[in-house]
């Protein structure tokens, strides 16, 4: 994720512009042939096209019916049970070609990017990351879909952001214009992550600001849904000064959604706090820290991270992470390199490194390069970071010795 700091604005403008040339100012190298499933994906239609005739109804389908739960799939385009309080709203033209939109664009997802991390995932990260059973996700935003996809075993996730976390209405009370607006912004908010594996902040401002629905919680529970999870509750949430969690309305602020994952057989909970993760921000309240840290051990996701932890502004951060992690799953733009020392973690390299985007130049890490071409890395088969090209992706798994 792009946090929204000083120079965040230009990276989104220069994300903007690769996105409608392919990327390709992001190097200074002419692109790798690739086949069809390394392009750019078509991104989800901002106005799906409604279907002029009566949709043909869709057949019963066997899901797990809560009222919580049965707002995620209807946000997420997925059907829900016949007995619903919500089963009247799906059967709107609007609704249904919602579904439509959503169903191509995570299928393209699943086949071009999650069930090769699936794969990854398997052969390298699962026999290594089994002794911890929280994934943190600083960073990220609301981005559970990959925390999911690479830590699916763990029982706890902790995503922090800038992002805020909004009350949601009961749909059955938002007025059906503003509900199809909701549904068209949902689909809207997750072109960039879906097309290139992060979000950008200029986006994240902008569209889970506006409209009926606002905050992060559409975009987890389009998440949860998506990956199959059955929600039971939500609860908004703060944390005192130590790290415990309190009634709503104090610093930082967030929410714990309690779901079940019929995959695992498992009962999980997911964290999302909205917090300033700078030193600065840190040393006025350290209460995310405190939080994470009494969830024990835990397996630590870095992805487009905005290069934040190569400066001075986020040493606190970066030392809580190096010591507190049982692994690390980053690209380039996470926890440098150098501070990875080999007498501390076993250290293993896939994709490629060759250097940053062309905005984040000044990062440039030689002693990454070295060990890259030192080291035989193994080949992605998924895009990851800033690189939508797989080709170009690099990806660095840590385990602590």
């Amino acid at each position: 994720m792009i946090l929204r700091y000083k120079r965040s604005w230009l990276l989104n403008v220069v994300l903007l512009l690769g996105a409608c040339t392919g990327l390709h100012a992001q190097t200074q190298e002419p692109t790798p042939d690739v086949s069809p499933a390394d392009q750019a994906p078509t991104p989800i239609p901002l106005e799906s096209p409604v279907p002029q005739a009566s949709p043909t109804p869709a057949q019963p389908v066997e899901v797990p019916s809560n009222p919580i739960s049965d707002a995620a799939r209807f946000l997420a385009g997925l059907p829900v049970a016949d007995n619903s309080t919500l089963a009247g709203l799906t059967h709107t033209a609007r609704w249904q070609a919602h579904a439509t939109a959503m169903n191509s664009a995570f299928a393209t997802l699943n086949s071009r990017q999650l069930s090769n991390i699936r794969v990854w995932r398997s052969d390298f990260l699962a026999p290594v990351s089994a002794g911890a059973k929280t994934c943190v996700y600083y960073f990220g935003g609301p981005d559970f879909l990959y925390a999911d996809a690479f830590f699916p075993d763990c029982t706890t996730y902790i995503l922090v952001g800038l992002e805020s976390v909004d009350a949601l209405p009961d749909l059955r009370t938002v007025p059906a214009a503003a509900l199809d607006y909701t549904l068209e912004n949902i689909q809207i908010s997750l072109n960039t992550i879906l097309q290139f594996s992060f979000f950008k902040t200029k986006d994240m401002r902008e569209n889970f600001g506006r409209g009926e629905l606002k905050g992060v919680l559409p975009i987890l529970f389009v998440f949860l849904a998506r990956t199959g999870k059955v929600i039971q509750s939500v609860e908004y949430v703060s944390l005192d000064r130590g790290g415990q969690l309190t009634k709503p309305g104090g610093s930082p602020h967030g929410v714990k959604v309690s779901f079940v994952d019929p995959a695992a057989g498992a009962q999980k909970a997911l964290y999302f706090f909205s917090t300033d993760l700078s030193d600065d921000g840190l040393k006025s309240n350290p209460a995310v820290l405190r939080f994470t840290e009494q969830q024990g051990q835990a397996n630590c996701f870095l992805k487009a991270a905005s290069y934040l932890m190569h400066e001075g502004h986020f040493d606190t951060v970066r030392s809580f992470l190096l010591g507190d992690s049982l692994t690390i799953v980053e690209d380039d733009s996470g926890i440098p390199i150098k501070y990875l020392s080999p007498e501390k973690w076993t250290l293993r390299f896939f994709g490629n490194y060759t250097e940053p985007i062309n905005l984040f130049k000044q990062f440039y890490q030689p002693d990454l390069r070295q060990l890259y071409e030192t080291s035989s890395p193994k080949t992605l088969t998924f895009s990851f970071g800033y690189q939508w090209n797989r080709h170009n992706s690099s990806l660095i798994l840590a385990v602590r010795r």
